[in-house]
Parts: C-alpha cells; sequence; structure tokens
C-alpha cells in the first residue's frame, strides 16, 4: 500500500507528534481524505496488536474489510461499547486508533482509553464534539492536513452542486447539548409536509442518482422513503433500531444500486464510504457544524467525472456553512462559526430563488445571472447599521460642537464675551454663568 503525498504527510506528522513526547494526536483530514488508509499504514507499521475502535457495526464491517484485503493482521476491530464491557479480556494494545474521534468524550471511549492508557490517536474529520465544544480533554496535540477545497482542485474528491429548494424556519426551537431536540424536529417536519417538494427536487437535481437522505427521525425516515417508493423511486429507511441482518442486507443492496434512496437515521453521519452515492439530501436541520460538515460530504468521494449534488431543504448552510469553508479548529476554544451576516449586513451565503444554486454572496447569482430580493434578516441588518451610522455621525457632530465651544470660551478673555457666548447658547442668566468661568480661571 502507497499512500498519497498528503497522507504521508500526515503519517510522518504523527510520527513525530509521538517523538515529541506527545501520547494522544488527533488527526484531522477531510471526510474522503482516506483517513481509513492512513490508520491501516500506522496498524501495519505498529510494532504488536493495535486496536481500532468505531461506533457502528458497518464501519466495524469496513474497516475489518480494508484489513483483509490489505493483508494486515496485528490488529482488532471492536465496536466501542462491545470492548468497554469487555475490559480486562484482552491484553493492552501497543496502539489504539479512535476512528471518528469527535465522538470520543463519552463515557465509554473514556472508559477504555484510560483503562488501556496507551498510545492513542484520533481520526476525524471535524474535532468538535457534536455540542460544539473542544477536544483537549481527551487529545493532547492536533494534526492537521491538506483542506477541502485542496483535495477538491488535486481530483482526491468530488467537485459539488449545492442547492437549498425550501427553507425551514427553525426559530422557537428548544435545543439541548447545542444541537435542536429531536421531537420538537420532528413535529416541524411533519407540519411542513415537504415530501412532494423532496422528490420534485430530486428528479430535477439528482434524478436516479444514488443518494442518502438525512431524516429526524425512524417515522419521518419511514415516511420519507414512502413517498419516494409511491413516485416509482425505491428507497428503504434505516435507523440504529433496524434489526442486524436487515441493515446488512439494505447496505448490501443500496452499494450495489438495487436501492437508489437510503432514508437514514444517524446511521450514515460519518465514515461509511460509498463511491457512487452522488447525492445527499439534508432533511434534518442542526446547530452542530460536526454533524452537518459530515452529512454534508457523504456524496464528495471521488470518482472520474462525477459532481456531487447536495439539496438542503432544511438550510443547514446557513448554520453549518459550505463543506469547504475554511475552519480554524482548536483543542482549547470552541470553534468560532462566521456571523450569518457581513460587515455590510449581507448574508455571507445566498440561495437563488430562480436555480436554488447556494453561493458565496454576489451581485447577482453566479450561476444564472438572477437578482434575488434581500431576506427580511438582511434589510433589517442594514437598518441596523444604518442606524449605527447615523448615530455615529451625530455623536461625533456633537463632539465636534462641544470641542468648538470650548475652543470658543477659552479664546473669550472679557467678561463681555464671556456673556456672547452665553446668550448664544440661550442660557437663562448668561452674566452669571460668565462670571462663574472668571472665577474658575483666578483658582
Amino acid at each position: 500500500m502507497e499512500l498519497r503525498p498528503y497522507q504521508l504527510d500526515l503519517f510522518q506528522k504523527t510520527q513525530s507528534a509521538f517523538l515529541q513526547g506527545y501520547r494522544r494526536p488527533v488527526v484531522v483530514a477531510p471526510c474522503g481524505a482516506g483517513k481509513s488508509y492512513l490508520f491501516a499504514e500506522m496498524v501495519r507499521k505498529t510494532r504488536g496488536e493495535a486496536l481500532v475502535l468505531t461506533h457502528r457495526e458497518e464501519l466495524k464491517e469496513q474497516h475489518e474489510r480494508l484489513f483483509r484485503n490489505l493483508g494486515i493482521e496485528n490488529v482488532r476491530v471492536a465496536m466501542i461499547l462491545t470492548e468497554a464491557n469487555r475490559l480486562g479480556q484482552y491484553p493492552t494494545p501497543a496502539l489504539i486508533v479512535a476512528d471518528e474521534a469527535h465522538l470520543s468524550r463519552s463515557n465509554s471511549w473514556m472508559k477504555v482509553i484510560r483503562h488501556y492508557d496507551t498510545w492513542t490517536v484520533g481520526m476525524t474529520a471535524t474535532p468538535v464534539r457534536l455540542d460544539g465544544k473542544p477536544l483537549g480533554d481527551v487529545f493532547d496535540t492536533m494534526v492537521e492536513g491538506v483542506d477541502v477545497k485542496w483535495l477538491i482542485d488535486h481530483r482526491n474528491l468530488a467537485p459539488y452542486e449545492y442547492y437549498a429548494p425550501t427553507a425551514i424556519e427553525t426559530d422557537g426551537l428548544r435545543m439541548v447539548a447545542g444541537d435542536y431536540v429531536v421531537s420538537d424536529l420532528e413535529k416541524l417536519m411533519n407540519e411542513r409536509a415537504i415530501y412532494g417538494d423532496v422528490i420534485t427536487s430530486y428528479r430535477k437535481f439528482a434524478p436516479g442518482e444514488r443518494s442518502i437522505a438525512y431524516c429526524v427521525s425512524v417515522e419521518h425516515a419511514r415516511a420519507t422513503a414512502d413517498a419516494f417508493n409511491s413516485a416509482g423511486i425505491r428507497a428503504e429507511y434505516l435507523s440504529a433500531g433496524t434489526a442486524a441482518g436487515r441493515r446488512k442486507q439494505i447496505m448490501d443492496d443500496f452499494r450495489t444500486g438495487v436501492i437508489t434512496v437510503l432514508c437514514n437515521v444517524g446511521i450514515i453521519s460519518e465514515g461509511v464510504s460509498i463511491d457512487e452515492v452522488t447525492c445527499c439530501m439534508l432533511l434534518r436541520p442542526t446547530e452542530s457544524v460536526a454533524l452537518g460538515i459530515q452529512q454534508m460530504m457523504r456524496c464528495m468521494r471521488y470518482l472520474p467525472g462525477k459532481t456531487a449534488k447536495i439539496i438542503d431543504f432544511v438550510g443547514n448552510y446557513t448554520r453549518v456553512g459550505l463543506p469547504d469553508e475554511n475552519r480554524v479548529w482548536s483543542l482549547g476554544e470552541p470553534l468560532k462559526r462566521k456571523p450569518n451576516t457581513d460587515g455590510n449586513g449581507d448574508f455571507y451565503i445566498r440561495s437563488c430563488p430562480e436555480c436554488y444554486m447556494t453561493f458565496k454572496t454576489a451581485p447577482v447569482c453566479p450561476f444564472c445571472g438572477a437578482e434575488y430580493p434581500l431576506h427580511p434578516r438582511e434589510i433589517k441588518a442594514h437598518e441596523e447599521i444604518e442606524l449605527k451610522r447615523i448615530t455615529a455621525e451625530e455623536m461625533a457632530r456633537v463632539e465636534a460642537e462641544k470641542k468648538k465651544a470650548r475652543l470658543e470660551q477659552g479664546r473669550a478673555q472679557t467678561f463681555e464675551e464671556l456673556v456672547a457666548i452665553g446668550k448664544a447658547k440661550g442660557y437663562k442668566n448668561p452674566a452669571f454663568w460668565a462670571s462663574q468661568v472668571l472665577r474658575g480661571r483666578r483658582r
């Protein structure tokens, strides 16, 4: 196995981190950058057995298949909950790989990591918890490589088109741990009943393409799958509650193209790699940057000639940003998110009402040339900016007048000159005021 140059760079940086005395580096590389091949090489070069921890059966099977294909035998792949319940049954591994490391602060992850207390490397595209908190209490240094734009430019990720055909307002929804309450989301999506819009948009932007739909709940996923099936598009729904055998059959059918649309709840947000998936449909509003990016980028794995389609029915781009946005990650500070509007009160990112393409703010849509009306929030922001400008100008004018008055008062030498200034200012007793000013000068 030969690593790509950017993967080799990450490998060498991780080695260097261990040599510098760090025990738990976290490696940051975008979705689809080949982190599995990277940690497979780390495992292959480990003297002793390595332990790869993951949180989904689909990922466990995927990693085991990769190790078999590469002929790597010094490894054990385990589900995190299983490993946490079997501590003491296995010797301490020489290396632990924490796959999808942004999930590693849960009790089970920490229980395993602390029990073995060995060299540990985390792997993630989004080194921030789902609630937005940093990972510095688990990992002690961050190893970063190339970003999404670089991978797209160098044909390691597919270019993408981002559509936002409908808008879901989430104002007033309750939040817990940095994201919306699921029961509120389910009620919102059921009330909106946008299934017709979903089918229409799919047929318009990604007709017949293998797609993943990210849903709010099991009931929502079932209803979405039913809508696709009723429209003659083969779909299935999948959740953590789906029986293991059934889950495997659905995933096999999806990989082989028997199923066109997979409607899921929390199953394919991280790690699962299916190159032929060309479309992701976002039907779950989220404030979580980690969750949003993981879902958006599932369709961006590279194939020659492929263009990924991201259809955002819930406006997640307004909360999370676009997949290739430049983000500054930190182990010590929460991710700083851009405000929705820039210094002029315009949205940083907007969706064209004519072609539905999403783009960084421009005078007109760069895809179809359409002009667009300002959003009410932008109008309000413009009004507030103008009010601040007027207020600042007024304050500057008042201060200038005060300064001018102080200069005039300072230049006045006689009682008569001060009385004239007092009259000009409209004082009730300018003579008394003039006498007080002269008295203050004599002290």
